[in-house]
């Protein structure tokens, strides 16, 4: 009988054990939470973090709306130029993102200038879509040039031709390697133009 109490005894305590166990794991391994600050930007559902996800199934019903995503260029103007910023010998930067094309004028300490000039390209075409063009130049004054450009948008009269003398003039200053065996340095194919593309999304 006495035998039987040490034993129930033992399991009471051990049992109390395993619960507050049971409970500091479920903390430790509990998910973390964003903070308040944070919750504005997800939802009310604080178990996802800051990773985005969706899944499609064929079949599925595509939503309307579902066309191309948004590109904040001004954004994307804007990292960029941070990033080239971060290349070694690079001490000032401009870039103009428009519909199709990235355009950066930029400073540089580097005698090389073919080499800083694919540097600064090749950052850019890092982080645009595939389809876009890149056109750089280290020519006194260009930083400026770029910048009085940034008010023009796809309704601007003649807006082709504007954009295309101002790329005519940047490819004056070396662009770096060429992009492969069908496109240039800047990505265009041989025999593109900046009128070509404009009338080819045209039709």
């Amino acid at each position: 009988m006495k035998k039987l109490g040490m034993l129930l005894l033992i399991s009471i305590v051990l049992s109390g054990c395993g619960g507050a166990d049971q409970k500091k794991m479920g903390q430790e391994y509990k998910f973390s939470k964003t903070n308040v600050k944070d919750e504005n930007r997800i939802g009310n559902n604080m178990n996802y973090g800051d990773f985005g996800y969706m899944r499609h199934m064929s079949g599925d019903k595509v939503k309307s709306g579902n066309g191309v995503p948004y590109l904040n260029r001004q954004k994307l103007a804007d990292m960029i130029s941070d990033m080239v910023l971060q290349l070694p010998d690079i001490k000032d930067v401009g870039t103009l993102v428009t519909d199709e094309e990235v355009l950066i004028g930029y400073k540089t300490t580097n005698k090389d200038r073919n080499a800083a000039a694919d540097q600064v390209k090749m950052t850019a075409f890092s982080v645009v879509p595939r389809y876009f063009h890149v056109y750089v130049s280290d020519e006194k004054g260009m930083i400026d040039k770029i910048e009085q450009y940034q008010s023009l948008n796809n309704d601007t009269e003649q807006i082709e031709g504007i954009m295309d003398r101002l790329i005519q003039q940047m490819k004056k200053a070396p662009q770096g390697k060429k992009w492969n065996y069908g496109e240039n340095e800047n990505g265009e194919m041989n025999g593109e133009t900046n009128n070509m593309r404009s009338e080819m999304e045209g039709k």
